[in-house]
């Protein structure tokens, strides 16, 4: 008490006067005298504890300590049957052993029932054992008188030791019952602070919690939660169909608005079923926890409260821990998507911007000036609006496409079938003509290449966009190269340029979304969108694909690795 004075700033104790006897003193202590001893700057104050004259006290109460126990007959008849055979046994040893010896059989059957059952029963077990040892080992035998000086002072100093034995154990049985009790304790704290760690949504906090706390106190638990309106609603129970009536709900309510007890046992609507406790962090109140018992009287006990207070706390700190994570998670969702929406908005402004304008400014000279305009160079204007709308698509199909990739509407859609590599590899360089038309392209595709599992039109997308990157980062008359082999249960394909190669620092990054090789001696037309493509359509058919630097020569290459189907192609019988 004096400890948890200190550390909350108390500075004033009252207790009440002790009722006991003062032999009850002498033998056990006075907790108001060793409380004034030990107050030191705190006062205390002791008052009677009279009953008031007229008998009963007008406002009934709930209990604040626990019933008296019981008589327990069983106790005190095996400390009587123990006794016995103490009394056999020292009858049988007595030809062969002292008198003084006679007394530690019984001091044994003392020892014994003061650890097995307590201070009574070892009392009552010390007091019989020294009318037997005076009964049956002292002159003159078979009664309880004393005819030797001696023998008086045995009897007496083995009823002395006797009562010190019995309480000095019982002592140490109830040191040992409390060790117990909280190496109990502290290894259901440390199951249940192990339970919280292994869950991450707060339905599996909250029902651990309203589980574990039922469990350890034996006693009905209802977890209850805010609302986004500023009301609290029961989460989580056990027993699971357990409900609140209404006055149950006023102190619950009351409870999270004041963040402080209220209900069964509190000062403030005592008449409610349950007591609830406010869940409290560093940060405030984040629920209310309701308990309730059968039992009559005082609803926790001391240690209870403690046990209940550490549980309270680390779900408390639990269900914080699931709201900062949930937190984290919006944020960062928030993060990403100002990031990806700067990002479109940064390479609209340049990639639209860039042949819408051309597209307007042939357009508007066609318009104005066509017909001074000879034949070739009305061709090259219309060349131009062609390629800069064909730009323009390739730029609309790539926004769409990583739609469908963050959607997951990808990993859906491909239709997959049995496909020679070769032949979608000329789809996609026909495809490329007027982007790759200032490269040479060498291409190295073994007719013996196994068909593999893929879907054509996102496999020749992927390959479309890797030859327009070589041709975008890799000089005017290189060679762009195009190689096919069979690795183990794998196909592997490599597009290889000439360019200036990956930086180190961008390789990690170079297929993130609206990515892009940092600048160097000119600005390369480009969204960051098309490698980003390659990834989620080649993973999205099962295969890999990686980027490194060439080893050979400076410039980039491309692997996109599919895997071998393993079951036999189908193949229809021509009629």
């Amino acid at each position: 008490m004096i400890g948890y004075a200190q550390a909350n700033n108390i500075t004033h104790i009252v207790i009440g006067k002790s009722t006991r006897s003062r032999w009850f003193e002498i033998l056990h202590g006075s907790v108001v005298h060793e409380l004034v001893r030990r107050a030191g700057n705190i006062s205390v104050h002791v008052i009677a504890g009279e009953q008031i004259a007229g008998g009963a006290i007008p406002k009934k109460t709930v209990g604040t300590a626990e019933p008296s126990p019981a008589l327990d007959v069983r106790a005190y008849a095996v400390a009587t049957l123990a006794v016995a055979a103490c009394v056999g046994l020292g009858l049988a040893l007595w030809p062969w052993i002292r008198l003084e010896n006679i007394d530690l059989v019984f001091l044994a059957a003392v020892v014994g029932i003061a650890v097995r059952f307590g201070l009574w029963p070892s009392l009552f077990t010390s007091v019989l054992s020294t009318l037997c040892y005076n009964f049956f080992f002292t002159d003159p035998y078979y009664t309880l008188l004393i005819s030797s000086p001696t023998d008086i002072i045995a009897v007496v100093f083995f009823a002395v030791v006797a009562i010190v034995v019995s309480n000095v154990a019982a002592r140490a049985r109830v040191q040992a019952v409390a060790a117990m009790a909280r190496a109990r304790t502290t290894e259901s704290l440390y199951t249940f602070s192990r339970k919280l760690a292994g869950v991450g949504t707060l339905d599996d906090v909250l029902w651990v919690t309203a589980y574990q706390t039922a469990l350890m106190l034996k006693m009905r638990v209802v977890l209850l939660l805010p609302e986004k309106d500023g009301t609290i609603a029961v989460k989580a129970g056990y027993p699971p169909e357990d409900t609140l009536d209404d006055a149950d709900l006023a102190a619950a309510n009351w409870a999270w608005e004041n963040n402080r007890p209220a209900g069964r046992g509190a000062d403030t609507l005592p008449g409610a079923h349950r007591l609830f406790l406010p869940m409290r962090t560093g940060r405030g109140a984040v629920g209310i926890v309701g308990i309730d018992s059968d039992k009559p009287g005082l609803l926790l006990t001391p240690d209870q409260r403690r046990l209940l207070d550490a549980l309270i706390d680390q779900a408390a700190l639990a269900i914080e821990r699931v709201h900062l994570v949930e937190d984290m998670d919006r944020v960062r969702r928030t993060i990403e998507t100002d990031r990806l929406r700067s990002a479109l908005l940064t390479s609209i402004s340049h990639d639209l911007k860039t042949p819408l304008a051309a597209i307007m400014g042939a357009a508007g000279t066609l318009k104005e000036y066509g017909a001074p305009l000879n034949d070739q160079a009305k061709a090259d204007l219309l060349s131009t609006v062609i390629d800069e709308a064909e730009r323009l698509n390739r730029f609309i199909a790539n926004l769409l496409d990583m739609t469908r990739i963050e959607s997951g509407a990808i990993s859906t859609e491909p239709q997959l079938g049995l496909h020679y590599p070769g032949d979608i590899v000329g789809s996609a360089l026909k495809r490329a003509r007027k982007i790759t038309s200032g490269h040479e392209i060498d291409v190295d595709i073994p007719s013996d290449l196994p068909m593999l599992k893929l879907d054509p039109v996102l496999f020749e997308q992927a390959l479309f966009n890797l030859l327009d990157n070589a041709a975008k980062y890799a000089p005017v008359g290189s060679t762009i190269g195009i190689e096919g082999l069979e690795d183990d249960d794998s196909v592997v394909l490599k597009i290889k340029d000439e360019g200036p190669g990956i930086p180190p620092e961008d390789m990690e990054r170079i297929f993130d979304t609206f990515y892009r090789v940092g600048k160097k001696d000119r600005v390369r037309a480009g969204t960051g969108l098309g490698l980003s493509i390659c990834k989620g359509f080649v993973e999205a058919m099962g295969g890999t694909i990686s980027a490194d630097n060439r080893k050979d020569r400076s410039g980039a290459v491309f692997t996109i690795t599919m895997p071998i189907p393993t079951e036999e192609p189908y193949l229809e019988e021509m009629p």
